[in-house]
């Protein structure tokens, strides 16, 4: 088995702790259907630019949402152009957040891994910020 690179280690911890902190403000409510006290495997963190399109916003906490099971495979991946539309309509800001952040192609630095997690965790220790 291979054995894993610090930065992969890194990418790994900082992709739990994301999805602890999206799930937590999102309230683990499917911001599409609007179901509530999502658990276990009902509970996606979902991309709005998938992570091929964009690394840089692979871990941008304003590119990840909460989905339940049906909507995420059922709904999001099934019907891109109506998903993305419902998106932009349901967050005006965040959608041009992120066309600009999507144009941005410079690699993600090691430390800018180590940035985001240490930022991440206060936001969770401090409640959300």
């Amino acid at each position: 088995m291979k054995k894993k690179t610090e930065r992969r280690k890194l990418k790994d911890k900082l992709e739990k702790k994301i999805k602890e902190f999206v799930r937590k403000r999102d309230n683990r409510t499917c911001q599409h259907c609007g179901k509530t006290n999502l658990q276990g495997s009902n509970c996606h963190v979902s991309h709005v630019i998938p992570r091929s399109a964009s690394l840089r916003l692979m871990f941008d906490p304003l590119n990840l949402k909460v989905l339940c099971f049906h909507c995420h495979i059922n709904w999001w991946h099934k019907n891109p152009v109506e998903a993305g539309d419902w998106f932009k309509k349901k967050f005006p800001k965040r959608w041009q957040y992120l066309e600009e952040k999507k144009k941005i192609v410079k690699p993600v630095m090691t430390y800018e891994l180590e940035e985001m997690i240490q930022k991440l965790e206060g936001e969770l220790l401090s409640g959300m910020g």
